[in-house]
């Protein structure tokens, strides 16, 4: 496998930055996928707080911007259609950087003084590893010397800059998750804030390697795999997706939103032998799906020119509301067509 696009920036002092993380179904309860005899802990409260406050948050964004509740967001009435099909969404931007958690002196076995940490990083010979530099912000950033000791003992201490440890331990990614990672092949495939993410996002080894029998590892960020993890996304149904030649004419969270919704394969099929594929959003595929719009009604609407005036919103509208497309042509001819809005159309029509 390709490791390019994640391999690990090993003694870069780089700042500890996890990308966006989408979307959808992440407020799930993530039942653990790994081995009860490893034993992983669960990350505490207080190492956790950065990491799960930044994966809120986007869940939070991504479930009603881009997953499968967006086409609910309507235009009540627009007359102008959305066709965005073939471009991957726009990520909602990251929220500002959260703060650390609060260093705790004698709970996490850190000295209350920086010469108290430092002589046990020098006399345990951590300062011939690390900078001073280094030394000092992992104090700041309460990462008891005995972190760094379980990091040495596993032989992972020179996969990581200090930045990198900082994070892997805020973000209560413990030993035996990284010896997981290793043992699979994937830890010098994903940078350390992957790695958190992955770890936080409840990833399991084995999802990985479904991903990469499939051969659809490289073809997806880490925050795409958290998504499609989380939302239940099968490698079965990225394979019929593959075959169908639909995969990559969607973003990640298009495919979780697709997949979450239930639009099969032949729904698509229909809209691409219409040649209707690419003049919707996937939330207006999964609006129309989800209302049964069919391809003739979309057909129909093509043909008298309309397809381009309404929004999907408008669409599932008209069709819902019994209207027919000769209706439209009869309101066209008589030239008031111009100043109504759907919604005003199924007024008209209803009375």
């Amino acid at each position: 496998m390709s490791s390019q696009r994640f391999k690990n920036d090993l003694r870069r002092d780089e700042d500890f930055d996890l990308d966006s993380y989408l979307h959808e179904k992440s407020s799930e309860e993530i039942e653990d996928g790994f081995d009860e005899e490893q034993s992983i802990p669960k990350p505490s409260a207080k190492r956790n707080l950065a990491a799960l406050s930044i994966f809120g948050v986007i869940s939070l964004v991504w479930l009603f911007t881009f997953g499968p509740f967006s086409w609910l967001i309507t235009d009540s009435g627009s007359q102008t259609n959305v066709v965005t099909q073939g471009q991957a969404a726009v990520q909602a931007p990251l929220p500002p950087p959260v703060p650390l958690p609060e260093r705790l002196s004698n709970q996490q076995g850190v000295p209350d003084s920086y010469l108290d940490y430092l002589q046990e990083a020098t006399e345990k010979g951590f300062t011939n590893q690390i900078s001073s530099s280094g030394i000092q912000a992992l104090y700041n950033s309460g990462v008891p010397i005995s972190y760094l000791e379980s990091l040495e003992a596993a032989g992972y201490l020179d996969d990581f800059s200090y930045s990198a440890i900082i994070g892997l331990y805020n973000g209560g990614v413990p030993i035996a998750y990284l010896d997981q990672m290793s043992t699979a092949g994937y830890l010098n495939d994903f940078s350390y804030s992957a790695i958190i993410g992955l770890y936080n996002g409840g990833v399991t080894t084995q999802y990985l390697d479904q991903m990469q029998t499939g051969e659809f590892l490289d073809k997806f960020s880490y925050s795409a795999l958290i998504g499609m993890y989380n939302a239940g996304v099968s490698t079965e149904y990225l394979s019929l997706m593959e075959q169908g030649g639909y995969l990559d004419k969607f973003s990640y969270s298009g495919l979780i939103g697709l997949s979450s919704s239930g639009v099969s394969i032949e729904f698509l099929d229909q809209l691409s032998s219409a040649n209707m594929l690419d003049k919707f959003s996937y939330s207006g595929i999964i609006g129309m799906h989800s209302s049964g719009v069919t391809t003739e009604y979309l057909t129909d609407l093509e043909k008298a020119g309309f397809i381009d005036t309404y929004s999907y919103s408008g669409i599932i509208g008209l069709y819902t509301s019994g209207v027919p497309v000769s209706y439209l042509t009869e309101l066209d001819k008589r030239g008031l067509l111009t100043d109504m809005s759907y919604s005003d159309v199924i007024r008209v029509y209803n009375d």
